[in-house]
């Protein structure tokens, strides 16, 4: 059963259940111009682990959520931002001021290329060559793709970096925007997910039990230890 949303003009939105530091989008699901079948892969995602997610409803024709903003986006921006704001404190990561997270917080946005860039069985990483997250994080997400998918996608090859670095806007809930949007401080952690249409389309249940596991072992491995100590 998919889980409710909360509807806005321009996002629907799940808050999670509460404990995961984590959520998941696909801003760019609506056509024209969709990346296909990425906001199957964020509600099978949200089933499976409890964390929140945040999926577009208008198409990035009329308004691109993944971008500055621009003076014709502002609202939808707005929209988003807010939404991540009610996530942060459902979760219950926020400082008293509300304006920073205390503590590492993932952040995975799904979108979709084409088969030719990197061939059927590919997904690459963006972080604006490390701009939206630790070195720490990033160096571990690297090792935990290349682990789990040999069991789970052998053929599948992971890049990082390369064509599709990201927006510069995946950076703003780290470290803002340079005016009025402060970010949320460096235990935010962004990564840029573009996966092929082969394996979004053939492969789906694969890709979300791979990024499962990513967000579970997130978890366990730095959520939960930094409440430890």
């Amino acid at each position: 059963m998919a889980p409710p949303y909360i509807q806005r003009t321009f996002l629907k939105y799940n808050k999670g259940n509460g404990f995961v530091c984590c959520h998941i989008d696909a801003l760019h699901a609506m056509p024209p111009v969709a990346d296909l079948f990425t906001d199957r892969i964020v509600t099978g995602l949200m089933e499976k682990t409890g964390c929140a997610g945040i999926i577009g409803t208008v198409s990035r024709k009329k308004a691109d959520l993944n971008r500055s903003p621009d003076g014709e986006n502002n609202a939808a921006i707005r929209e988003y931002r807010e939404a991540l704001q009610e996530i942060l404190e459902h979760v219950g990561v926020l400082d008293p001021e509300r304006r920073f997270v205390t503590k590492p917080y993932l952040h995975l946005a799904m979108h979709g290329m084409k088969d030719l860039h990197h061939g059927p069985y590919a997904i690459e990483i963006g972080t604006r060559n490390g701009k939206s997250c630790s070195a720490e994080i990033r160096a571990w997400l690297r090792e935990m793709l290349t682990v789990q998918s040999r069991s789970l996608l052998p053929d599948v090859k992971i890049f990082f970096d390369k064509k599709f670095k990201g927006h510069k806007s995946i950076r703003y809930h780290r470290s803002g925007d340079g005016h009025d949007y402060p970010g949320y401080g460096q235990h935010f952690h962004t990564f840029q997910v573009e996966i092929s249409r082969t394996l979004r389309e053939k492969y789906l249940s694969d890709i979300i039990e791979l990024f499962s596991h990513i967000i579970v072992q997130f978890q366990l491995t730095f959520a939960n230890s930094r409440d430890e100590k």
